[in-house]
């Protein structure tokens, strides 16, 4: 960040990332070490071919991402237009293997429909060309054809789908979807599903997925400067911090962490050691205020007022232990799984126990001071950083032994650690529904929300008319709108649909019924296309869900997602 040296806003680092991850390079850096004289520059290795590739990628998911990334294989079944955008979107990216599985022979609409295939490509197995044609954007992925039918291998091999790290169903039939959702479902460890489909305008994508215990979910920052709850070196450094009130330029540059701990101790100190209240915080706002200097440069108190919320009212507010880890603490899972993720979780648990608060990340803001004391502060804060560290891992290896199992066997290395403890306020478990449960058995109360959103009320119906349709199929073995007169297909479709909303107990108003017959008048005119923009566009989507589940970074689509192509709207809803 530019700034004046040596009297710049903190900007000198203490060898990377506090819990010491390096960063993601992508040109040549430059760092002034610490104390030195002079205008000695020290120059950073430039980085090497693999990471220039994927740079902007690995600053979404980060190596660890990128790895899982390149180490796992896809299975999609089915080859269409839908199935080469999820794929162009997952190849590009370094996926490392993948497999399309379809008997079906490329047929001249294919060709139309899917810029991927070429005029010669008619007549030949749509797997195997597409195959051969989506490898070409990445020769580090590597590919594979299955040219038998997906229906056939579920009867007579099953064991076929076991060998992958994630199934994409694309544009199946229900019964091929929901078996293969319910196979998976059932594995150990259970393979996710990602189901998408599209007609004309119109799409969804759906997830199936057991357990995700997700430590990487990117929050907006991860500081935290424990104002509030300051460890011992924190407040002595505070206390200590000595600025002559006759200098302005030492005083206008002093760290706004000392101002606001310093303003506590003081508030604590004729409160009888209590934080201030709700109905306090003007009077402490005020009398920080009236240390305001009258003159000259006070963007150090400007930076501490603006602090208050996040690092004092916000904390002082809220349990030490966010409300959602501590539902980890209390997890079954916690106490009898050998999992890599629940040995995290209960590792926490015991460190907590013992210390009453999260691990610390060691992560400190960009402030107004003195690039010297600046450096001092983030040092206190990184040294304890590796403390919590240690102790945790200290525990883990008890947790570890008590299990009866290793940190090589659960998983767990070094980085893996690291990431967990520096996430360890923003950890997320997600507990998918099997496919088929989302159609038998809904969460109608979503349902009936999304119907009635006031922003998206387009979504719903197209979610019901999808399920009408596959119910259509199951009857005629053809899709609504597949023959000329496709507007005889509308009134058995809508028939279906309302079918459906009884069979389910959801109430549909006169609004809602004539909504959800302009969707099955859409998804009749459709025709079950793979009409090109509709493909891309969710094309997207599946990928980015599937990118998530396998980097186990994010949050995940919970479980349903429906796009309106004409109307360009999105939404998603838990079923």
């Amino acid at each position: 960040m530019p700034g004046r040296w040596p009297c710049d806003r903190g900007a000198l680092s203490l060898g990377g990332h506090p819990l010491g991850f390096p960063s993601v390079l992508t040109k040549t850096e430059y760092t002034r070490p610490v104390g030195a004289a002079g205008t000695t520059w020290l120059m950073t290795s430039r980085p090497d071919r693999h990471t220039q590739r994927y740079d902007r990628q690995l600053r979404l998911w980060n190596k660890s991402g990128q790895s899982s990334l390149e180490s796992a294989h896809v299975l999609v079944v089915g080859a269409s237009a839908l199935s080469s955008h999820i794929l162009k979107n997952l190849v590009l990216p370094g996926l490392g293997s993948f497999t399309v599985c379809d008997d079906a022979r490329v047929t001249p609409d294919d060709v139309a429909s899917n810029f991927f295939l070429e005029t010669d490509s008619v007549g030949a197995s749509y797997a195997e060309e597409l195959v051969r044609l989506v490898r070409e954007l990445n020769p580090a992925t590597s590919a594979h054809a299955c040219t038998k039918a997906p229906a056939w291998l579920l009867e007579h091999e099953p064991a076929f789908f076991t060998h992958f790290s994630l199934i994409v169903c694309v544009r199946q039939t229900r019964s091929v979807a929901e078996a293969l959702a319910d196979y998976s479902w059932h594995q150990a460890p259970p393979i996710p599903v990602v189901c998408a489909c599209n007609s004309g305008f119109q799409g969804y994508v759906g997830v199936s997925v057991g357990e995700l215990g997700i430590m990487e979910t990117h929050p907006d920052s991860l500081v935290d400067l424990r104002l509030t709850r300051p460890f011992p070196e924190l407040s002595a450094y505070a206390r200590q911090f000595a600025v002559d009130p006759s200098d302005s330029l030492a005083k206008s540059h002093t760290p706004y962490i000392v101002l606001i701990l310093r303003a506590l101790d003081a508030w604590a100190s004729r409160h009888h050691g209590d934080m201030p209240t709700s109905a306090e915080r003007r009077e402490f706002i005020d009398t920080m205020m009236s240390q305001r200097a009258e003159y000259g440069d006070a963007e150090n108190m400007d930076e501490a007022l603006a602090a208050l919320a996040q690092h004092v009212w916000r904390p002082l507010q809220s349990p030490a232990v966010p409300a959602h880890v501590t539902a980890l603490f209390d997890d079954a899972q916690c106490r009898h799984s050998s999992n890599g993720f629940w040995l995290l979780v209960a590792t926490l648990r015991a460190f907590v126990q013992q210390c009453g608060t999260l691990p610390l990340t060691g992560a400190v803001p960009d402030m107004k001071a003195m690039s010297l004391e600046y450096a001092a502060l983030q040092r206190i804060y990184v040294d304890q950083a590796r403390r919590d560290l240690d102790m945790f891992e200290h525990i883990l290896d008890g947790v570890v032994t008590k299990a009866g199992t290793s940190r090589e066997a659960a998983g767990l290395e070094v980085d893996t650690v690291r990431t967990f403890v520096k996430h360890a306020a923003f950890l997320q478990l997600v507990r998918g529904r099997r496919l088929r449960l989302q159609r038998t058995e809904p969460n109608v109360g979503a349902l009936a929300t999304a119907l009635a959103d006031p922003v998206n009320p387009v979504t719903a119906p197209y979610h019901l008319a999808f399920v009408a349709s596959d119910t259509f199929y199951e009857h005629t073995h053809r899709y609504p709108g597949q023959r000329h007169d496709w507007q005889a297909d509308i009134d058995p479709l809508f028939s279906h649909a309302k079918t459906y909303c009884t069979s389910i107990g959801l109430e549909l108003s006169d609004c809602d019924q004539m909504r959800l017959q302009h969707a099955c008048y859409e998804m009749a005119r459709g025709a079950h296309s793979d009409t090109p923009s509709t493909s891309a566009y969710l094309g997207g989507i599946a990928a980015q869900e599937v990118i998530k589940i396998i980097t186990v970074q994010y949050i995940p689509l919970d479980n349903t997602c429906v796009y309106d192509g004409i109307e360009q709207a999105v939404s998603s809803f838990r079923l």
